[in-house]
């Protein structure tokens, strides 16, 4: 079994209600397999990831400290206890 760990934060925590979600597989899944499953798990998640049937970009998607793009998604395979950290978009001056 592959456990991948969601880290969501900011107006992501709050609308899935926790900081972190668990997801089992039973095979390593890829990018796109994991948030998809993400969003299952906490469906408010949909709102802010999803625009017009895509991921939204605005939000950026790190596996360990690296940043990973959408057009990666379905493509990257993620090990056992792997951590996929979810950041919204940053604003400021």
């Amino acid at each position: 079994m592959v456990i991948v760990k969601v880290k969501l934060f900011a107006n992501l925590r709050e609308a899935a209600g926790s900081d972190v979600l668990h997801l089992d597989f039973h095979k390593s899944p890829t990018i796109s397999e994991a948030l998809e499953a993400a969003i299952e798990k906490a469906p408010t998640l949909r709102r802010f990831l999803s625009c017009e049937g895509k991921f939204n970009e605005q939000y950026k998607v790190l596996v360990g400290y690296e940043v990973v793009f959408p057009e990666a998604f379905s493509r990257t395979l993620l090990d056992e206890e792997a951590a996929i950290a979810i950041l919204p978009p940053v604003s400021g001056g």
